[in-house]
């Protein structure tokens, strides 16, 4: 596939994100003033935490996969061909397709991070660039500092990562969980249905429920969404997100990159 870094410089999307790191230059470094030992290493001095977000920024708009740089593991190819029963003959394109699943995860969650960043421009979201410990997003509401960490999945943060945010005001959010999820409708001590368990957006669903006669019906288990828009810890920007806008906006990102295909 052939991308053109210079086609995506003449998109809007080129000239708000110029505005969305003006918006991240100002707070991160206004945010560092006042906490200084919140500063990741490398972004301790205003230099260097200018230096981080121009960076950052001019990769924005060029989120392309990277060429591969090193040389798969035989072994993994031969445990697949013995246990799943995956054909030798196949073996090259098996590796390849791993390598691109793993780098389209990557981009995934950098492109989440543009379109937060994006469409948390006009109610005060920032991005950090990794100029703060633990802190991808920040917002300035009514002289509170609210500090947020932000991951595609659930099962993506590391240990190391949740110890440093572990006793502070840093919120976390991630986009999906990695488990299939259920409710399991229970009854109150009067028989009656109980909201325990029911999120907002379940409610049309509990009301349905409540009213069934049959209570077997009633009280069987139900798949609840993959996704976790709904619990953004913010009431503005969760209104402007979804996982239909998100998956539009990726399509839209590289249809904006993509000029040929192999």
């Amino acid at each position: 596939m052939i991308y053109n870094s210079e086609y995506i410089k003449d998109t809007k999307l080129f000239e708000f994100l110029e505005d969305c790191k003006s918006l991240s230059l100002e707070k991160t470094i206004e945010y560092l003033t006042l906490n200084p030992t919140d500063a990741l290493d490398g972004s301790e001095t205003l230099e260097q935490q200018t230096q981080n977000i121009n960076n950052f920024y001019e990769k924005a708009h060029n989120i392309i996969p990277k060429k591969q740089t090193t040389k798969p593991d035989d072994l993994v190819s031969i445990v697949l061909e013995l246990v799943y029963k995956h054909k030798k003959s196949e073996r090259t394109l098996i590796q390849n397709q791993y390598n691109q699943q793993k780098q389209s995860e990557m981009m995934i969650g950098q492109l989440l991070e543009l379109y937060i960043l994006i469409e948390g421009r006009d109610v005060g979201w920032a991005f950090t660039a990794q100029c703060i410990s633990g802190v991808d997003f920040i917002k300035n509401d009514s002289s509170n500092w609210i500090p947020l960490q932000i991951k595609n999945s659930d099962n993506t943060e590391n240990s190391s990562a949740k110890k440093i945010r572990d006793g502070t005001k840093i919120k976390k959010w991630f986009r999906r969980f990695s488990s299939p999820r259920k409710i399991t409708p229970q009854l109150k001590i009067d028989g009656n249905l109980a909201k325990t368990g029911f999120s907002p957006n379940y409610m049309e669903e509990f009301h349905r429920r409540k009213n069934l006669s049959d209570k077997e019906e009633m009280l069987r288990p139900f798949q609840t969404s993959q996704f976790n828009w709904e619990r953004f810890p913010d009431e503005k920007l969760k209104s402007k997100l979804s996982e239909d806008k998100f998956r539009k906006f990726v399509e839209n990102y590289f249809m904006r990159l993509c000029l040929d295909t192999y």
